[in-house]
């Protein structure tokens, strides 16, 4: 709803209201009093300058302009929303927007006669229409808690089978030690690197003096901490090249401020839980 038609719609329902008890009710909105006293005070000086409020001092009435736009927006944005979402071909598709009309409408309803009656002549459907949608969604849910089911043990089966499994970390000083652990563990003496950002390809063979071959380097286990750490600290100035390291288990890329450790799930799984 409209801040114009939240207050039209407080006004229908307490004629002459002051202005205090109207920012009480109106403010419930609002985490903060004077952002609901500034946006009530502009939305007074607008509705009573166009006609949909009268003001005796300081009481405020809904005029019959007011009155109209309260009910077109009732019958124009609510209850035809409605009728267009129901008699689609599927209006299961579109339940979210019909639950939150239909509130909207019951709420409505219940505090003004008036908007009782406008609902019941304008709404195009019937409650057995609604309960067709319902009964269509709880076999949908139904399908969708059977399909989550067999997902999840499709899930076990690929981690038994030993699938391929990832990690994603922010990159830090605390990470690459923690990059650097998971690497040395493989028993892999010599890890090869791959990048084709010309920047670390200077870091890496100049400042860390790494054997390099083309675009690849080769990474001794002593160094590997030292490696990331200079991922780290290099990673603003680089950009958002990739940097892939690899072992016989594990592949790491690293790119800007992340990086992703991949490799099977029974190897990965132990260092996944040391994340939590």
């Amino acid at each position: 709803m409209t801040t114009k038609n939240t207050i039209l719609l407080i006004v229908k329902q307490t004629p002459g209201i002051d202005y205090n008890s109207l920012l009480n009710k109106f403010s419930s909105s609002y985490s903060n009093i004077n952002s609901a006293r500034a946006a009530l005070s502009r939305s007074l000086k607008d509705l009573t300058t166009f006609g949909f409020l009268g003001r005796k001092g300081n009481r405020y009435f809904l005029l019959d302009k007011g009155e109209s736009e309260i009910f077109s927006e009732l019958k124009n944005k609510l209850v035809i929303g409605l009728n267009d979402s129901l008699i689609q071909k599927n209006p299961v598709n579109d339940v979210d927007n019909i639950v939150q009309r239909l509130q909207i409408i019951i709420e409505r309803s219940r505090q003004d006669k008036s908007l009782l009656k406008t609902s019941k002549t304008s709404i195009g459907f019937s409650i057995s229409d609604l309960d067709d949608v319902n009964e269509t969604l709880s076999k949908k849910i139904k399908h969708l808690n059977y399909i989550s089911k067999v997902f999840g043990d499709q899930i076990e089966s690929l981690k038994e089978l030993d699938f391929n499994d990832s990690f994603s970390l922010a990159f830090s000083s605390t990470s690459s030690k923690f990059i650097a652990s998971i690497f040395a563990g493989t028993g892999d003496e010599e890890f090869p690197v791959e990048t084709q950002s010309a920047f670390f390809q200077k870091v890496f063979s100049g400042e860390l003096g790494l054997k390099s071959k083309s675009n690849s380097f080769s990474v001794p286990k002593e160094s590997l901490e030292l490696f990331a750490a200079s991922i780290s600290k290099n990673s603003i100035s680089a950009g958002n090249y990739i940097v892939t390291l690899f072992s016989s288990v594990f592949k790491a890329q690293f790119f800007g401020s992340r990086v992703i450790v991949s490799g099977p799930y029974s190897a990965l799984s132990k260092w996944k839980k040391q994340l939590i």
